[in-house]
């Protein structure tokens, strides 16, 4: 009887993680501190030199991954974080979420977020 539940439990999990699928692109690195974008969540706006993504922050060592919704206005090299999400890495539960847009802030191409900006639109 505990192998067949442990085997549902199993197949559960993994198709949960399925659902919630995710493209994450490495950007950059510090200690035990990931930086990435989803390329799954990339909208290009050429028109209005926008982009629209996901960025996620993960924190290996507290099991955490912060995710930011991001609009990005390439031109101007500003960033506007339009929403946050705090995650447990391994399980994707959400612990906390903040829907609050924040106003827009500068960013230096040597910074992460220039650094994401190159690669989504110049695959550097």
């Amino acid at each position: 009887m505990q192998k067949i539940f442990l085997t549902a439990a199993f197949i559960l999990a993994l198709s949960c993680s399925t659902c919630a699928a995710e493209d994450l692109r490495f950007v950059d690195a510090m200690d035990d501190t990931g930086y990435y974008y989803d390329a799954d969540s990339v909208d290009h706006d050429e028109e209005n030199s926008v982009l629209n993504v996901k960025m996620a922050v993960i924190k290996a060592g507290l099991n955490q991954m912060y995710t930011y919704d991001l609009r990005i206005d390439y031109v101007e090299r500003t960033y506007e974080i339009l929403s946050t999400k705090t995650l447990s890495y391994d399980t994707r539960a959400e612990i906390e979420s903040n829907n609050t847009r924040r106003p827009p802030q500068r960013y230096s191409d040597k910074a992460e977020m220039g650094q994401m900006v190159r690669l989504i639109l110049y695959g550097e």
